[in-house]
């Protein structure tokens, strides 16, 4: 799902500020590999927590809720203990609200006798504010403000950025904020959050332009710039809706190859399409 590689994309610097959240302190962390033993199922993220004693911090992103989440958390946790033989901290952040009672617990009982309870924490992201995000500065968060029940899409917007202009997040937050936003907000509300004027202004505007200028210096030549605009069309076409099809990579190739000066469009339209459908139907207009 497009929340999915969302997450993905930036779940490094969201999930250390999910563990400020947490802990109630800014953790030194380390991210190891999110890969398991035995069936190789990957986490959300994993990070080495570093300080009086070294532990595992385990964060899952849940779009919506999940009756199985117990059962899948203390899958993972065994795991993780196998794999790094450490204490892991698990955490689940949820996305969209529930009126069902959200788990924290596994509890096991054989008869009457208590065999283990197993607990994790959960974040609901529908209770945090995001004016107490924005005064602690978890910059980490902003691209979920939108998701807050006290965010104003303006302010939200504006924080963001400027964390992405001072560096500290990456600019795929810019549209990963816009990607949540779908949970909550129409399509209507959610482009005119990355409407064109604003998406030029943007350092992820700029780093995919750039991405572009740099392979065409490496390659030393015109092409170049154009190639490394299609890889990077293709790889955020792949962070916001999952993976792309042979096929709709050899449709951008070829209108990159028959009218490059269309490459500006097509970045800001793998920027603003809702979906796959909408990009490919604009597509072919392009064409």
């Amino acid at each position: 799902m497009q929340y999915d590689s969302a997450i993905k994309c930036i779940s490094p610097e969201l999930s250390a500020d999910i563990a400020t959240l947490v802990l109630g302190r800014k953790p030194d962390l380390k991210q190891i590999s999110e890969s398991l033993p035995s069936d190789e199922r990957l986490v959300d993220f994993l990070a080495k927590m570093t300080g009086d004693e070294e532990s595992i911090l385990h964060v899952e992103f849940q779009t919506k809720y999940d009756s199985n989440m117990p059962v899948r958390m203390l899958a993972y946790h065994a795991r993780i203990v196998d794999r790094y033989r450490l204490p892991v901290y698990p955490v689940v952040v949820y996305l969209t609200q529930t009126d069902r009672p959200i788990e924290t617990t596994y509890s096991s009982h054989v008869g009457n006798k208590h065999i283990f309870t197993f607990n994790y924490d959960v974040i609901k992201v529908w209770e945090l504010k995001s004016k107490t995000v924005f005064k602690d500065e978890l910059s980490g968060l902003y691209a979920l403000t939108p998701l807050m029940p006290d965010a104003d899409l303006a302010e939200c917007r504006e924080k963001l950025i400027w964390a992405v202009e001072h560096n500290l997040i990456s600019a795929s937050s810019y549209m990963c904020m816009a990607t949540f936003a779908r949970l909550k907000y129409s399509k209507e509300v959610v482009k005119n959050m990355i409407e064109d004027k604003l998406l030029k202004q943007s350092p992820l505007y700029e780093d995919l332009m750039e991405e572009g200028r740099v392979e065409g210096r490496v390659e030393g030549r015109v092409e170049g710039r154009g190639e490394g605009a299609e890889k990077t069309v293709i790889a955020v076409l792949a962070a916001r809706f999952g993976s792309v099809s042979d096929q709709l990579s050899e449709r951008i190739h070829n209108l990159r190859e028959r009218n490059s000066a269309l490459l500006d469009e097509l970045i800001q339209l793998v920027a603003t399409a809702n979906d796959l459908s909408e990009f490919e139907r604009k597509l072919d207009k392009m064409g």
